[in-house]
Protein backbone atom coordinates (compact mmCIF):
# COMPACT_ATOMS: atom_id res chain seq x y z
CA UNK A 1 0.00 0.00 0.00
CA UNK A 2 1.51 3.29 -1.03
CA UNK A 3 2.11 5.97 1.55
CA UNK A 4 0.64 9.40 1.06
CA UNK A 5 3.20 11.88 -0.29
CA UNK A 6 4.91 14.32 2.03
CA UNK A 7 3.54 17.71 1.11
CA UNK A 8 5.21 21.07 1.82
CA UNK A 9 2.61 21.63 4.53
CA UNK A 10 3.58 18.33 6.11
CA UNK A 11 7.25 19.25 6.12
CA UNK A 12 6.31 22.49 7.89
CA UNK A 13 4.55 20.46 10.59
CA UNK A 14 7.69 18.40 10.97
CA UNK A 15 9.75 21.53 11.41
CA UNK A 16 7.35 22.88 14.03
CA UNK A 17 7.62 19.74 16.14
CA UNK A 18 11.39 19.26 15.88
CA UNK A 19 13.64 21.60 13.96
CA UNK A 20 12.55 24.91 15.43
CA UNK A 21 11.96 23.56 18.92
CA UNK A 22 15.41 22.24 19.91
CA UNK A 23 16.96 25.66 20.30
CA UNK A 24 17.13 25.12 24.06
CA UNK A 25 19.31 22.05 23.53
CA UNK A 26 21.84 24.17 21.62
CA UNK A 27 21.58 26.90 24.26
CA UNK A 28 22.33 24.38 27.03
CA UNK A 29 25.41 23.17 25.14
CA UNK A 30 26.68 26.72 24.78
CA UNK A 31 25.94 27.50 28.43
CA UNK A 32 28.15 24.57 29.45
CA UNK A 33 30.99 25.97 27.34
CA UNK A 34 30.89 23.43 24.53
CA UNK A 35 31.09 24.01 20.81
CA UNK A 36 29.46 21.35 18.64
CA UNK A 37 32.96 20.07 17.88
CA UNK A 38 34.14 19.86 21.50
CA UNK A 39 30.94 18.15 22.68
CA UNK A 40 31.19 15.70 19.79
CA UNK A 41 34.75 14.87 20.82
CA UNK A 42 33.61 14.21 24.38
CA UNK A 43 30.84 11.91 23.17
CA UNK A 44 32.85 10.12 20.48
CA UNK A 45 30.63 11.22 17.60
CA UNK A 46 30.99 13.48 14.56
CA UNK A 47 30.38 17.21 15.03
CA UNK A 48 27.75 16.97 12.30
CA UNK A 49 25.86 14.47 14.48
CA UNK A 50 25.58 17.02 17.30
CA UNK A 51 24.38 19.56 14.74
CA UNK A 52 21.71 17.16 13.51
CA UNK A 53 20.54 16.52 17.08
CA UNK A 54 20.12 20.25 17.59
CA UNK A 55 18.40 20.78 14.24
CA UNK A 56 16.03 17.92 14.96
CA UNK A 57 16.95 15.84 11.91
CA UNK A 58 18.37 13.11 14.15
CA UNK A 59 17.50 11.92 17.65
CA UNK A 60 20.26 10.53 19.91
CA UNK A 61 20.02 6.80 20.42
CA UNK A 62 18.93 5.81 23.96
CA UNK A 63 22.31 4.38 24.96
CA UNK A 64 23.98 7.73 24.22
CA UNK A 65 21.67 9.78 26.40
CA UNK A 66 23.23 9.10 29.83
CA UNK A 67 26.58 10.37 28.49
CA UNK A 68 24.97 13.42 26.85
CA UNK A 69 23.05 14.22 30.03
CA UNK A 70 26.22 13.89 32.10
CA UNK A 71 28.22 16.26 29.91
CA UNK A 72 25.40 18.82 29.85
CA UNK A 73 24.81 18.41 33.63
CA UNK A 74 21.20 17.36 33.11
CA UNK A 75 19.01 14.57 34.40
CA UNK A 76 17.71 12.10 31.82
CA UNK A 77 14.24 13.61 32.23
CA UNK A 78 15.59 17.12 31.59
CA UNK A 79 17.44 15.93 28.49
CA UNK A 80 14.30 14.21 27.24
CA UNK A 81 12.42 17.48 27.67
CA UNK A 82 14.98 19.26 25.50
CA UNK A 83 14.78 16.55 22.85
CA UNK A 84 10.98 16.46 22.93
CA UNK A 85 9.86 20.00 23.79
CA UNK A 86 6.35 20.75 25.00
CA UNK A 87 3.90 21.18 22.16
CA UNK A 88 1.62 23.53 24.11
CA UNK A 89 2.48 26.42 21.79
CA UNK A 90 0.34 27.22 18.81
CA UNK A 91 0.76 24.95 15.82
CA UNK A 92 0.53 26.24 12.25
CA UNK A 93 -2.98 27.29 11.28
CA UNK A 94 -3.50 24.41 8.86
CA UNK A 95 -2.53 21.72 11.39
CA UNK A 96 -4.46 18.57 10.59
CA UNK A 97 -1.84 15.87 11.28
CA UNK A 98 -1.40 14.19 14.62
CA UNK A 99 1.85 14.36 16.54
CA UNK A 100 2.03 10.58 16.33
CA UNK A 101 1.96 10.81 12.50
CA UNK A 102 4.63 13.49 12.55
CA UNK A 103 6.94 11.46 14.77
CA UNK A 104 6.45 8.34 12.65
CA UNK A 105 7.44 10.21 9.51
CA UNK A 106 10.33 11.86 11.32
CA UNK A 107 11.68 8.34 11.84
CA UNK A 108 11.26 7.51 8.18
CA UNK A 109 12.81 10.75 6.98
CA UNK A 110 15.92 10.38 9.11
CA UNK A 111 16.30 6.66 8.41
CA UNK A 112 15.95 5.71 12.08
CA UNK A 113 13.25 3.98 14.06
CA UNK A 114 13.39 6.33 17.03
CA UNK A 115 14.40 3.68 19.50
CA UNK A 116 13.13 5.76 22.41
CA UNK A 117 9.57 4.95 21.29
CA UNK A 118 10.02 1.32 22.33
CA UNK A 119 12.45 1.87 25.19
CA UNK A 120 10.56 1.18 28.41
CA UNK A 121 10.41 4.09 30.84
CA UNK A 122 13.34 4.06 33.23
CA UNK A 123 15.30 1.38 31.36
CA UNK A 124 18.36 3.55 30.83
CA UNK A 125 18.48 4.77 34.42
CA UNK A 126 17.95 1.29 35.83
CA UNK A 127 20.51 -0.33 33.57
CA UNK A 128 23.06 2.37 34.27
CA UNK A 129 22.69 2.36 38.06
CA UNK A 130 24.99 -0.61 38.63
CA UNK A 131 28.09 1.05 37.22
CA UNK A 132 29.89 0.84 40.55
CA UNK A 133 29.78 -2.95 40.30
CA UNK A 134 31.82 -2.93 37.10
CA UNK A 135 35.34 -2.73 38.47
CA UNK A 136 38.20 -4.76 37.09
CA UNK A 137 38.66 -7.04 34.13
CA UNK A 138 36.45 -10.02 35.16
CA UNK A 139 33.28 -8.04 35.91
CA UNK A 140 33.71 -5.83 32.83
CA UNK A 141 34.30 -8.88 30.63
CA UNK A 142 31.11 -10.44 32.01
CA UNK A 143 29.21 -7.22 31.31
CA UNK A 144 30.34 -7.18 27.67
CA UNK A 145 29.33 -10.82 27.32
CA UNK A 146 25.88 -9.93 28.66
CA UNK A 147 25.59 -7.12 26.11
CA UNK A 148 26.12 -9.56 23.24
CA UNK A 149 23.83 -12.20 24.69
CA UNK A 150 21.09 -9.67 25.36
CA UNK A 151 21.38 -8.30 21.84
CA UNK A 152 21.11 -11.78 20.34
CA UNK A 153 18.05 -12.34 22.52
CA UNK A 154 16.57 -9.29 20.70
CA UNK A 155 16.19 -7.28 23.92
CA UNK A 156 17.47 -4.10 22.36
CA UNK A 157 16.14 -1.69 24.97
CA UNK A 158 18.15 -3.49 27.64
CA UNK A 159 21.27 -3.24 25.52
CA UNK A 160 20.68 0.45 24.91
CA UNK A 161 20.32 1.09 28.60
CA UNK A 162 23.52 -0.73 29.56
CA UNK A 163 25.93 0.42 26.84
CA UNK A 164 26.97 3.69 28.41
CA UNK A 165 27.77 2.10 31.78
CA UNK A 166 29.84 -0.63 30.17
CA UNK A 167 31.70 1.88 28.00
CA UNK A 168 32.58 3.92 31.09
CA UNK A 169 33.85 0.80 32.86
CA UNK A 170 36.08 -0.06 29.89
CA UNK A 171 37.44 3.50 29.81
CA UNK A 172 38.27 3.25 33.50
CA UNK A 173 39.93 -0.10 32.93
CA UNK A 174 41.99 1.33 30.09
CA UNK A 175 43.29 4.11 32.31
CA UNK A 176 44.76 1.73 34.90
CA UNK A 177 45.77 -1.39 32.96
CA UNK A 178 49.11 -2.31 31.41
CA UNK A 179 50.58 -5.14 29.40
CA UNK A 180 48.33 -8.13 28.75
CA UNK A 181 45.51 -6.65 30.83
CA UNK A 182 45.54 -3.54 28.64
CA UNK A 183 45.30 -5.73 25.54
CA UNK A 184 42.27 -7.44 27.05
CA UNK A 185 40.75 -4.04 27.80
CA UNK A 186 41.26 -3.06 24.14
CA UNK A 187 39.54 -6.27 23.06
CA UNK A 188 36.63 -5.39 25.35
CA UNK A 189 36.50 -1.87 23.87
CA UNK A 190 36.29 -3.39 20.41
CA UNK A 191 33.60 -5.84 21.48
CA UNK A 192 31.43 -3.18 23.14
CA UNK A 193 31.77 -0.92 20.09
CA UNK A 194 30.62 -3.85 17.93
CA UNK A 195 27.44 -4.08 20.02
CA UNK A 196 26.92 -0.33 19.66
CA UNK A 197 27.32 -0.64 15.89
CA UNK A 198 24.83 -3.52 15.80
CA UNK A 199 22.25 -1.52 17.70
CA UNK A 200 22.73 1.57 15.52
CA UNK A 201 22.35 -0.59 12.41
CA UNK A 202 19.21 -2.18 13.84
CA UNK A 203 17.62 1.24 14.33
CA UNK A 204 18.69 2.43 10.87
CA UNK A 205 21.39 4.94 11.88
CA UNK A 206 24.12 4.10 9.39
CA UNK A 207 26.29 7.09 10.32
CA UNK A 208 26.38 6.13 14.00
CA UNK A 209 26.99 2.49 13.07
CA UNK A 210 29.99 3.49 10.96
CA UNK A 211 31.49 5.59 13.77
CA UNK A 212 31.10 2.69 16.19
CA UNK A 213 32.58 0.22 13.68
CA UNK A 214 35.56 2.52 13.17
CA UNK A 215 36.07 2.66 16.92
CA UNK A 216 35.90 -1.14 17.07
CA UNK A 217 38.52 -1.45 14.32
CA UNK A 218 40.86 1.02 16.02
CA UNK A 219 40.71 -0.95 19.27
CA UNK A 220 41.18 -4.28 17.46
CA UNK A 221 44.16 -2.88 15.56
CA UNK A 222 45.74 -1.62 18.78
CA UNK A 223 45.22 -5.04 20.36
CA UNK A 224 46.44 -6.84 17.23
CA UNK A 225 43.28 -8.96 17.44
CA UNK A 226 42.33 -10.55 14.09
CA UNK A 227 38.92 -11.66 15.33
CA UNK A 228 38.08 -8.17 16.56
CA UNK A 229 39.17 -6.88 13.16
CA UNK A 230 36.83 -9.36 11.48
CA UNK A 231 33.95 -8.30 13.75
CA UNK A 232 34.64 -4.63 13.00
CA UNK A 233 34.74 -5.37 9.26
CA UNK A 234 31.38 -7.14 9.49
CA UNK A 235 29.79 -4.19 11.31
CA UNK A 236 31.34 -1.71 8.90
CA UNK A 237 29.80 -3.74 6.07
CA UNK A 238 26.39 -3.43 7.73
CA UNK A 239 26.87 0.31 8.28
CA UNK A 240 27.90 0.90 4.66
CA UNK A 241 24.79 -0.94 3.48
CA UNK A 242 22.65 1.43 5.56
CA UNK A 243 24.52 4.33 3.94
CA UNK A 244 23.76 2.99 0.42
CA UNK A 245 27.39 2.11 -0.25
CA UNK A 246 26.77 -1.50 -1.25
CA UNK A 247 29.73 -1.83 -3.62
CA UNK A 248 32.22 -0.75 -0.95
CA UNK A 249 30.47 -2.95 1.63
CA UNK A 250 30.69 -5.98 -0.64
CA UNK A 251 34.38 -5.45 -1.36
CA UNK A 252 35.10 -5.11 2.36
CA UNK A 253 33.18 -8.27 3.29
CA UNK A 254 34.78 -10.38 0.58
CA UNK A 255 38.28 -9.17 1.47
CA UNK A 256 37.80 -9.71 5.19
CA UNK A 257 36.43 -13.22 4.59
CA UNK A 258 39.44 -14.09 2.43
CA UNK A 259 41.79 -13.08 5.26
CA UNK A 260 40.22 -15.62 7.64
CA UNK A 261 42.09 -18.74 6.55
CA UNK A 262 42.96 -21.87 8.52
CA UNK A 263 41.18 -24.50 10.58
CA UNK A 264 40.71 -22.52 13.78
CA UNK A 265 36.94 -22.64 14.49
CA UNK A 266 37.02 -18.88 15.13
CA UNK A 267 38.50 -18.25 11.69
CA UNK A 268 36.00 -20.59 10.05
CA UNK A 269 33.11 -18.85 11.83
CA UNK A 270 34.19 -15.35 10.81
CA UNK A 271 34.95 -16.42 7.25
CA UNK A 272 31.47 -17.95 7.12
CA UNK A 273 29.68 -14.93 8.61
CA UNK A 274 31.42 -12.50 6.25
CA UNK A 275 30.74 -14.76 3.26
CA UNK A 276 27.05 -14.89 4.18
CA UNK A 277 26.65 -11.12 4.26
CA UNK A 278 28.53 -10.90 0.95
CA UNK A 279 26.02 -13.40 -0.46
CA UNK A 280 23.08 -11.25 0.64
CA UNK A 281 24.65 -8.18 -0.97
CA UNK A 282 25.01 -10.09 -4.25
CA UNK A 283 21.39 -11.19 -4.01
CA UNK A 284 20.27 -7.60 -3.47
CA UNK A 285 21.89 -6.59 -6.75
CA UNK A 286 20.14 -9.56 -8.38
CA UNK A 287 23.34 -11.52 -9.06
CA UNK A 288 21.93 -14.99 -8.55
CA UNK A 289 25.07 -16.89 -9.57
CA UNK A 290 27.38 -15.00 -7.20
CA UNK A 291 24.87 -15.18 -4.35
CA UNK A 292 24.49 -18.95 -4.74
CA UNK A 293 28.25 -19.43 -5.06
CA UNK A 294 28.88 -17.59 -1.80
CA UNK A 295 26.09 -19.42 -0.02
CA UNK A 296 27.63 -22.71 -1.15
CA UNK A 297 31.03 -21.54 0.10
CA UNK A 298 29.47 -20.71 3.45
CA UNK A 299 27.84 -24.14 3.49
CA UNK A 300 31.22 -25.81 3.03
CA UNK A 301 32.64 -23.74 5.88
CA UNK A 302 29.68 -24.72 8.08
CA UNK A 303 30.22 -28.37 7.19
CA UNK A 304 33.88 -28.03 8.23
CA UNK A 305 32.71 -26.58 11.52
CA UNK A 306 30.39 -29.55 11.84
CA UNK A 307 27.72 -28.03 14.07
CA UNK A 308 25.68 -24.94 14.84
CA UNK A 309 27.74 -22.65 17.04
CA UNK A 310 27.88 -19.08 18.24
CA UNK A 311 31.62 -18.45 18.18
CA UNK A 312 32.36 -14.75 18.39
CA UNK A 313 28.60 -14.15 18.52
CA UNK A 314 28.42 -14.98 14.80
CA UNK A 315 25.66 -17.59 15.20
CA UNK A 316 27.45 -19.33 12.33
CA UNK A 317 26.68 -22.92 11.42
CA UNK A 318 24.59 -25.00 9.00
CA UNK A 319 21.25 -23.66 10.26
CA UNK A 320 22.30 -20.05 9.92
CA UNK A 321 23.43 -20.74 6.33
CA UNK A 322 19.92 -21.99 5.59
CA UNK A 323 18.38 -18.88 7.18
CA UNK A 324 20.58 -16.75 4.92
CA UNK A 325 19.45 -18.77 1.90
CA UNK A 326 15.93 -17.69 2.85
CA UNK A 327 17.02 -14.06 3.20
CA UNK A 328 18.69 -14.26 -0.21
CA UNK A 329 15.39 -15.51 -1.65
CA UNK A 330 13.69 -12.42 -0.20
CA UNK A 331 16.28 -10.20 -1.92
CA UNK A 332 15.78 -12.11 -5.16
CA UNK A 333 11.98 -11.81 -4.84
CA UNK A 334 11.48 -15.58 -4.94
CA UNK A 335 8.92 -16.61 -2.28
CA UNK A 336 8.59 -20.16 -3.58
CA UNK A 337 12.33 -20.79 -3.26
CA UNK A 338 12.22 -19.35 0.25
CA UNK A 339 9.44 -21.68 1.34
CA UNK A 340 11.15 -24.69 -0.23
CA UNK A 341 14.34 -23.80 1.63
CA UNK A 342 12.48 -23.33 4.92
CA UNK A 343 11.31 -26.94 4.82
CA UNK A 344 14.92 -28.04 5.37
CA UNK A 345 15.31 -25.92 8.49
CA UNK A 346 15.28 -27.15 12.07
CA UNK A 347 15.48 -24.12 14.37
CA UNK A 348 15.92 -26.37 17.40
CA UNK A 349 19.47 -27.10 16.23
CA UNK A 350 20.54 -23.51 16.87
CA UNK A 351 22.22 -22.56 20.16
CA UNK A 352 19.82 -21.25 22.77
CA UNK A 353 19.34 -17.53 23.12
CA UNK A 354 19.50 -16.64 19.41
CA UNK A 355 16.03 -15.13 19.33
CA UNK A 356 16.99 -12.61 16.68
CA UNK A 357 17.98 -15.35 14.25
CA UNK A 358 14.81 -17.32 14.99
CA UNK A 359 12.71 -14.22 14.50
CA UNK A 360 14.38 -13.59 11.11
CA UNK A 361 13.19 -17.02 9.95
CA UNK A 362 9.60 -16.16 10.84
CA UNK A 363 9.80 -12.66 9.36
CA UNK A 364 11.14 -13.98 6.04
CA UNK A 365 8.46 -16.69 6.05
CA UNK A 366 5.78 -14.06 6.64
CA UNK A 367 7.09 -12.13 3.62
CA UNK A 368 6.91 -15.22 1.40
CA UNK A 369 3.35 -16.12 2.43
CA UNK A 370 2.26 -12.51 1.91
CA UNK A 371 3.64 -12.54 -1.64
CA UNK A 372 1.60 -15.61 -2.61
CA UNK A 373 -1.59 -14.44 -0.86
CA UNK A 374 -1.45 -16.88 2.03
CA UNK A 375 -2.45 -14.24 4.54
CA UNK A 376 -3.35 -16.50 7.45
CA UNK A 377 0.07 -18.18 7.39
CA UNK A 378 1.79 -14.79 7.03
CA UNK A 379 0.02 -13.48 10.13
CA UNK A 380 0.88 -16.63 12.09
CA UNK A 381 4.57 -16.05 11.34
CA UNK A 382 4.30 -12.37 12.27
CA UNK A 383 2.63 -13.27 15.55
CA UNK A 384 5.38 -15.80 16.25
CA UNK A 385 7.99 -13.12 15.51
CA UNK A 386 6.19 -10.86 17.97
CA UNK A 387 6.16 -13.61 20.59
CA UNK A 388 9.84 -14.47 20.21
CA UNK A 389 11.26 -10.97 19.71
CA UNK A 390 8.68 -8.17 19.99
CA UNK A 391 11.26 -5.42 19.62
CA UNK A 392 12.11 -6.69 16.14
CA UNK A 393 8.48 -6.29 15.09
CA UNK A 394 8.38 -2.79 16.59
CA UNK A 395 11.57 -1.63 14.87
CA UNK A 396 11.54 -3.54 11.55
CA UNK A 397 10.37 -1.59 8.53
CA UNK A 398 9.88 -4.93 6.76
CA UNK A 399 7.47 -6.07 9.48
CA UNK A 400 5.58 -2.78 9.38
CA UNK A 401 5.25 -2.95 5.59
CA UNK A 402 3.97 -6.52 5.75
CA UNK A 403 1.40 -5.61 8.41
CA UNK A 404 0.35 -2.58 6.37
CA UNK A 405 -0.04 -4.67 3.19
CA UNK A 406 -2.05 -7.34 5.00
CA UNK A 407 -4.28 -4.71 6.62
CA UNK A 408 -5.01 -3.21 3.20
CA UNK A 409 -6.58 -6.42 1.95
CA UNK A 410 -10.22 -7.24 2.52
CA UNK A 411 -9.45 -10.37 4.53
CA UNK A 412 -8.95 -9.10 8.04
CA UNK A 413 -11.81 -11.16 9.45
CA UNK A 414 -10.00 -14.29 8.23
CA UNK A 415 -6.73 -13.45 10.01
CA UNK A 416 -7.37 -13.08 13.76
CA UNK A 417 -4.76 -11.10 15.60
CA UNK A 418 -3.69 -8.88 12.70
CA UNK A 419 -5.55 -5.78 13.86
CA UNK A 420 -4.21 -6.09 17.42
CA UNK A 421 -0.67 -6.57 16.10
CA UNK A 422 -1.04 -3.49 13.89
CA UNK A 423 -2.10 -1.41 16.88
CA UNK A 424 0.70 -2.73 19.12
CA UNK A 425 3.34 -1.87 16.52
CA UNK A 426 1.93 1.57 15.74
CA UNK A 427 0.98 0.67 12.17
CA UNK A 428 -2.69 1.31 12.95
CA UNK A 429 -4.24 3.64 15.50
Amino acid sequence: MSRRPLTYSYIEHLRWYTLDRRQELAARREAMGFTQESLAQKLGVEASTVGRWERGTLTPQPWRRPRIASELKLSLAELDALLNPSTSGAAPADATISRRDVMRDTALLTGTVLAHRWLPAGTVAEASSDGAALQGLPSTTAAVTRLHETYQAARYAEVAGALSTVADAITALMSTSQGQERRQALILRCSAAVVEAKLATKTGDGAAARVAAERAKAAADDADDPFGQAAAAYQMTCALLKLDQAAVAEELAVGAAASMTGDDPRRISWAGALTLIAAIIAARRNDLATARGRLDTAQRLADRLGRDTNIGYTAFGPTNVTIHRMSAAVALDDPYQLLATSERLDLMRMPTGLRGRRAQFHLDSAWAHTQIDEDALAVLHLLETDRIAPEIVYTSRTAHNLIRDLMARERRRDVPGLRELAIRTGVAA
